[in-house]
């Protein structure tokens, strides 16, 4: 045998080595919860989950979402357990969240039911119970945007504990979860209007809505752990190893961040498949291009009051482009220049070149969506992230965002044809998308590094902040103010004593004196 076949045989070994035994000992065994009946959330999720098993890890997903099993992944299946959140009455909903005190009860009281529900989940509890330590080796949930009653899954354990955020921030957990809590001054909560608070009144106004909602919402979760105490509250909570963030700089301006948040947004993004016939044959015959308009899953369009309706399709007869409208039912007197039909590919649509324009509720899955295939938003936000998501992307030059329950055809008509006619939109729209291209590491490898990477370093300790180790008092600094306004009370205490004992000797002096020369 010559050298070149020996190197040959030697290489073929350490393959045949490396495929029998390195990759089954560095596949891990993931236990995924997904704690949320909402379509977009477990969008998110299932991303990661897919770009973990895609890469020959082991998933047991606990999901509502049924994708099926295949190749390192099995379900199981909550959907009888949880309310699936779709179609759901847009004036209901928008109701539901125009206050703020409203909403963050609601999303609170939603996050202890959720809680609840995976409490009472026997092939659960047995596993975290029993088998959590023998045959997982870290565990990914969604930990949900207020209620922290969910840190009790792995409360037990030594595994990783890893959190997916499918919105680009989670402002009333970030302490329990990151330790660190973001200026808001320069930072918008969850619920602010703007994608950065520029003027001295959106500071003032971003930063009371900040102290009152955490306020209430902590106050609120008090009283139920003390009015109706549960097993899955914890007065320690156990914070994660990791948290993979649906975030990108283009749809969310940069703010600090722990070593341990990692930016994946888009990862839900999937090759382009073919669009269904009809639609298709609808898209090219559009000489003057098509504009999609989609308020996603969540949000039934035909529940619009019928003077937004009627301003709406008014608008769209006199428009030049074809309408491609998601709707639920059958239209009346549906202008001649639209398609409505209850569910269609929109990563797939969007990506068609005769696209011009996407109109939108803010969804952040839909707008990467957007970004990238470089098409103009016009937005109208309804509740949650979306106005900051929106705003966002305004900021970036590629969108309009309009209040929907004040619109007007000519408002309307007026802002479409600025979108596709206005070349700076979808100029600034491929600006947006090569910046969104532009990354050191895809997100599904982002995925897949960071979490063999905590699975190495047993949880990776050392990617927590401090601020985790700190009471609340100690990490705004109040014990240190306490003793910095005790040493000026105790200054000010002796320079007044000086004073007043320099004044009893001056009063003493000049007595002396004035008795002397009335003497």
């Amino acid at each position: 045998m010559n050298i070149s076949q020996k190197s040959v045989v030697s290489i073929l070994i350490f393959t045949l080595f490396s495929f029998t035994f390195i990759q089954p000992g560095n596949a891990a065994r993931i236990l995924a919860i997904e704690t949320f009946a909402g379509k977009s959330h477990w969008n998110f999720m299932s991303a990661v989950l897919r770009a973990l098993t895609d890469n020959g890890h082991n998933v047991t997903a606990f999901t509502p979402f049924l994708d099926g099993n295949r190749e390192n992944y099995t379900e199981i299946d909550m959907s009888s357990m949880f309310e699936i959140k779709i179609g759901m009455d847009v004036v209901k909903k928008r109701q539901q969240f125009n206050n703020q005190l409203t909403s963050t009860s609601y999303m609170m009281k939603l996050g202890r039911q959720n809680c609840e529900i995976l409490n009472k989940n026997d092939q659960l509890n047995n596993i975290l119970a029993n088998k959590l330590q023998t045959d997982f080796d870290a565990i990914i949930i969604e930990p949900g945007i207020i209620s922290r009653c969910l840190s009790y899954i792995g409360k037990n354990s030594t595994l990783p504990v890893i959190h997916t955020s499918p919105i680009p921030i989670n402002t009333y957990t970030e302490r329990i979860t990151y330790g660190d809590i973001h200026n808001p001054a320069t930072v918008s909560t969850m619920l602010f209007q703007f994608a950065i608070p520029k003027t001295f009144f959106q500071r003032l106004t971003n930063t009371l809505v900040f102290l009152y909602t955490s306020t209430v919402i902590r106050f609120q979760e008090f009283l139920l752990q003390v009015i109706e105490s549960k097993p899955y509250d914890l007065n320690i909570i156990n914070p994660p190893s990791l948290v993979f963030t649906n975030t990108h700089f283009i749809s969310d301006k940069p703010r600090p961040t722990p070593s341990n948040a990692v930016h994946v947004g888009g990862i839900h993004l999937k090759p382009s498949k073919k669009i269904p016939q009809d639609i298709l044959d609808f898209i090219e015959d559009s000489p003057h291009g098509v504009i999609l308009f989609t308020f996603g899953s969540t949000i039934a369009v035909n529940s619009l009051p019928r003077n937004i309706l009627t301003a709406f399709k008014e608008a769209i007869a006199e428009l030049p482009q074809k309408v491609l409208l998601k709707y639920e039912g059958e239209m009346e007197d549906k202008p001649k220049n639209v398609m409505t039909i209850k569910w269609l590919p929109q990563r797939d649509v969007l990506l068609h070149k005769n696209i011009k324009l996407f109109v939108s509720h803010g969804g952040i899955s839909g707008l990467y969506e957007a970004v990238d295939a470089g098409v103009p938003v016009l937005g109208f936000p309804l509740f949650g992230d979306q106005h900051r998501n929106i705003d966002n992307l305004v900021e970036s030059g590629m969108a309009v965002s309009m209040e929907l329950f004040s619109i007007t055809k000519d408002t309307f008509l007026k802002n479409v044809l600025d979108l596709v006619n206005n070349d700076k939109y979808t100029r600034n729209a491929k600006v947006a998308l090569e910046i969104f291209k532009d990354r050191p590491m895809s997100p599904e490898k982002s995925v897949v590094y960071w979490t063999e990477y905590v699975i190495r370093h047993k949880g990776a300790e050392h990617l927590k902040s401090q601020a985790l180790n700190l009471t609340w008092y100690q990490y705004f600094l109040l014990d240190v103010i306490a003793l910095v306004i005790l040493f000026i009370c105790i200054v000010v205490l002796i320079v007044f004593k000086f004073l007043k004992f320099i004044r009893k000797i001056y009063t003493k002096i000049y007595s002396s004196y004035t008795k002397l020369k009335s003497d």
